[in-house]
C-alpha cells in the first residue's frame, strides 16, 4: 500500500466506514481489485486512489496531463473492478486468506469513487458517466469534507445515490467544487433542485457552513456521538475476543452493523433517548423501547450491578421478542443492556433479533411473557419532536 492509499484507508478505518473497509482486496488470490473496497449490504463502494502533485501554475496541456494521470487511471481501475465484481459472489482480503462476502447481485448497488490527490483543491474536477457508469471524482479537500460531514455510511451512500440520479438526468450541472454541490444537497433537504440547469455558485459550502442553523445542528449532533461510542466500545471487545459470551459474537456483529447503519440525525435521536434513559435508571431498573426512523426497534435495559450477566442477557432477549410483537412493521430488534447509572463503570450486552414473520404462536408466546414477567405489559408511550437544523 503506497502513501496515498494509506492516507485514504486510514481515513476510512478511523471513520464511519471502519466496519466495512478493506484495503487492496483481491478478486482472486494474487490479483488486486482496487485500492479500498467498502461492503455494506446492499451497497459496495469501490475507491481508486491516485496521487499526482500539481505545479503551482499549469498550462492547459499540463492540466490535461495531470487529469490523465490522476483521474483517468482511477476511472479505468474502478470500471475494471466493477466489471469483475459483477460476476463475483465474494472477494478476498489483501493477503488472500479471508473471503469477503458481497451483497447478492440482484440487489447490489455499486458506487464508483476516484480520489485524485495532489491538486490541492485548485483544479476543477468533474463527475458523471465516463462511459461505463457514474464515477464520483473527489480531491483531498472534498474527500475530507464528505467523510466528516456525511459521517455515517447511510448518509454518504444516500448522497452518492442522489448524485448518480443527477448524472443520469438531463440536467446540465455546473459546479466549482464538490463541497459546493454538497451544500446545495444539504440545504434542499438532501435533494437536488429540478430544472434544466443546475448552476452552483462558488463558495456555497462556505456560506452554508457558516449559517446559524448549521452551527446549531453541529451543536445538537454532539449527543449523537454517544451512539458511536457504544458501537466502538462493543466493537473493540468483539475484535479483541473479550465479549462476555463468545457464542454470541455473530449476533453482536449483526447488532453493531445495524446500529452503524443509522444516519447521523437518527443517531442524535437515539443518543438523546439513551442518555435520558441511562440517567433515569440511577434510581430504579428501567426498560424502554425506542423505534427508529430506519424501521429498527431498539430495546434499552438497565438492571442493578449485582444482577448476573446471564440473567441480564436472557431478560434482554425476552424483552426484544416482546418488542417485536409490539411493533408489527419492524422486523428487526436490537437490544442494549447495561448496569443502572453508576460512575464506577459499566458493561454492555447486545442482542440482535431479525424475525420477518410474526405468527399467532409468536403472539401467544409474547403475551405469556408479558403476563408472567411483566415485560412491557403496560407500556407508556411518549413522543418527541426534533428539527435536524434547529432554528436559532
Amino acid at each position: 500500500m503506497n502513501r496515498s492509499e494509506e492516507i485514504v484507508f486510514q481515513v476510512c478505518r478511523r471513520s464511519f466506514l471502519s466496519l466495512w473497509s478493506y484495503a487492496n482486496p483481491q478478486v482472486k488470490r494474487g490479483r488486486e481489485l482496487c485500492d479500498v473496497l467498502v461492503v455494506c449490504e446492499p451497497d459496495v463502494i469501490i475507491l481508486s486512489v491516485k496521487e499526482v502533485t500539481a505545479a503551482p501554475s499549469m498550462t492547459l496541456t499540463e492540466w490535461d496531463r495531470w487529469e490523465r494521470k490522476a483521474i483517468e487511471k482511477s476511472v479505468r481501475q474502478v470500471y475494471g473492478a466493477a466489471r469483475r465484481l459483477s460476476s463475483a459472489a465474494s472477494v478476498f482480503t489483501s493477503d488472500g486468506s479471508t473471503p469477503i462476502a458481497l451483497p447478492p447481485a440482484e440487489n447490489r448497488r455499486v458506487h464508483r469513487v476516484a480520489v485524485a490527490l495532489g491538486g490541492k483543491g485548485k483544479l476543477p474536477l468533474s463527475f458523471g458517466d465516463f462511459g461505463k457508469g457514474c464515477v464520483h471524482v473527489l480531491d483531498e479537500k472534498s474527500f475530507w469534507v464528505i467523510l466528516h460531514e456525511l459521517d455515517t455510511v447511510t448518509d454518504v451512500v444516500n448522497y452518492f445515490i442522489a448524485k448518480e440520479g443527477l448524472a443520469a438526468s438531463e440536467v446540465e450541472t455546473i459546479i466549482a467544487s464538490e463541497e459546493d454541490l454538497l451544500a446545495i444537497y444539504l440545504h434542499r433537504n438532501r435533494r437536488f433542485p429540478e430544472g434544466r440547469v443546475l448552476a452552483v455558485e462558488e463558495g456555497s459550502w462556505e456560506g452554508f457552513s457558516q449559517k446559524a442553523e448549521y452551527q446549531a445542528k453541529k451543536k445538537a449532533d454532539r449527543l449523537s456521538y454517544l451512539w458511536d461510542e457504544i458501537i466502538e466500545y462493543v466493537s473493540n471487545h468483539l475484535s479483541a475476543g473479550t465479549l462476555e459470551y463468545d457464542g454470541h459474537s455473530r449476533g453482536a456483529e449483526l447488532a453493531l452493523r445495524t446500529m452503524a447503519r443509522e444516519d447521523r440525525f437518527s443517531r442524535r435521536l437515539l443518543g438523546k433517548a439513551f442518555d435520558e434513559f441511562y440517567r433515569s435508571s440511577e434510581k430504579q431498573p428501567l426498560a424502554r423501547c425506542v423505534p427508529a426512523a430506519s424501521g429498527v426497534v431498539y430495546v434499552f435495559l438497565a438492571l442493578p450491578k449485582e444482577v448476573g450477566r446471564a440473567h441480564r442477557q436472557r431478560s434482554l432477549c425476552l424483552r426484544c421478542f416482546v418488542a417485536r410483537g409490539m411493533f408489527p412493521e419492524s422486523r428487526t430488534v436490537v437490544g442494549i443492556a447495561t448496569e443502572q447509572h453508576d460512575p464506577k463503570g459499566f458493561s454492555f450486552d447486545v442482542v440482535y433479533l431479525h424475525k420477518p414473520e410474526w405468527t399467532p404462536e409468536d403472539e401467544e408466546h409474547a403475551t405469556g411473557i408479558k403476563s408472567d414477567l411483566g415485560y412491557f405489559a403496560d407500556p407508556r408511550m411518549t413522543h418527541m419532536h426534533e428539527d435536524e437544523y434547529p432554528s436559532s
